[in-house]
C-alpha cells in the first residue's frame, strides 16, 4: 500500500553546522508531524509543491542528476534540452527558480540559513530530509548526511534494493534516485522503472525512455557494494559516503544507517 507523503511533512528546529560546513537538517528527534497547512515555520515543501504537475520543480530537480548521454557526450541537462524545448516546456522556469532559490540570504558557500526542504518520518524508525540550497541539494536519512548534488557532489549511497523500499511512499523513488548506485546488471530494470515513473510527468512525454537511459547512465557505479564485518554494507565508489576506506570520517554514520536500513528493508518484506 502506497503512503501519502502529505501526511509525513514535518517541522524542524535548528541545529549547529558540522565541521565540514555541510548544513545538517533539523534534529530528527525533535520533528513533529505536520498534517495541516499552518503548523510549520520556515519553507516546508508540501505535496502540492512537488506534485508531478509541478513541471518547474521536476525540471529543476531531475536535470541536476548526474546523468549523461554517452553517445552524444552530453550531461543530462544538455541532453534533455537537446530533445525538449525548455522555453515551451517550462516557459516560466527562470522566474520560478528565482523564487525557489533567491539570491537573498545565501552565504558564500551557497547555503541558506532557512532553506526549502521536504522531510518526513517513515515506518520502522526511518526518516528522511532533503534540503534545497542555492548551489546544493543535501540529503539525510535519520539526520545523517548521505550526500549532495552540487559542485563537490557525493552520491551513490543507496543500493537499488534500498531505493525500492522507499518506493512505497509517494515521490520518494524519484526524490532519492540521485543518491542511488546500481550494478551494471541492474541497469535494464532501473531504466524500465525510471521510465515508468517519468510517464507520470507529462513534461517528458515521448522522451521517457531516452531520459531514463541518461539518468541510469549516471547511476551505474564503477566500484561495488560490499558487506564488511561489524560495519555492514560499504562502497568502493569515489564520491560515496559509504566508501569508508576513502572517507573514514563517515564510518560511524555508515554503521548506524546500515542498521536502520536493514530494519527498514525488513519491514518491506
Amino acid at each position: 500500500m502506497r503512503s501519502d507523503i502529505h501526511t509525513l511533512l514535518i517541522i524542524r528546529t535548528e541545529v549547529p553546522h558540522n565541521e565540514e560546513n555541510i548544513k545538517r537538517p533539523y534534529d530528527i528527534s525533535e520533528l513533529e508531524l505536520c498534517i495541516g497547512d499552518e503548523l510549520y515555520m520556515g519553507k516546508l515543501l508540501t505535496k502540492d509543491d512537488i506534485t508531478y504537475e509541478n513541471h518547474n520543480f521536476w525540471w529543476h530537480y531531475l536535470l541536476l542528476c548526474r546523468g549523461f548521454d554517452d553517445e552524444k557526450e552530453l550531461n543530462l541537462d544538455d541532453a534533455v534540452r537537446d530533445v525538449i524545448d525548455e522555453k515551451k516546456a517550462v516557459p516560466d522556469i527562470l522566474a520560478w527558480h528565482r523564487e525557489f532559490c533567491p539570491k537573498d540570504g545565501v552565504d558564500r558557500d551557497g547555503y541558506y540559513e532557512d532553506p526549502n526542504f521536504i522531510a518526513g518520518n517513515l515506518k520502522n524508525g526511518m526518516s528522511f530530509a532533503i534540503e534545497f540550497h542555492a548551489w546544493h541539494i543535501n540529503y539525510y536519512l535519520n539526520d545523517i548526511y548521505i550526500g549532495n548534488l552540487g559542485g563537490h557532489f557525493e552520491a551513490w549511497f543507496l543500493t537499488w534494493n534500498e531505493l525500492l523500499a522507499f518506493d512505497r511512499y509517494d515521490y520518494l523513488f524519484l526524490l532519492l534516485l540521485p543518491m542511488t548506485g546500481i550494478d551494471p546488471n541492474q541497469r535494464e530494470q532501473a531504466e524500465q522503472l525510471i521510465c515508468e515513473k517519468l510517464k507520470e510527468i507529462t513534461l517528458f512525454s515521448g522522451h521517457e525512455p531516452y531520459v531514463a537511459k541518461c539518468i541510469a547512465n549516471g547511476l551505474v557505479i564503477e566500484g561495488v557494494f560490499e558487506e564488511v564485518q561489524d560495519i555492514g554494507l560499504t562502497s568502493h565508489t569515489n564520491h560515496s559516503v559509504r566508501n569508508i576506506e576513502k572517507y573514514p570520517r563517515y564510518t560511524e554514520d555508515v554503521i548506524a544507517l546500515n542498521k536502520a536500513l536493514k530494519g527498514f528493508l525488513s519491514s518491506d518484506q
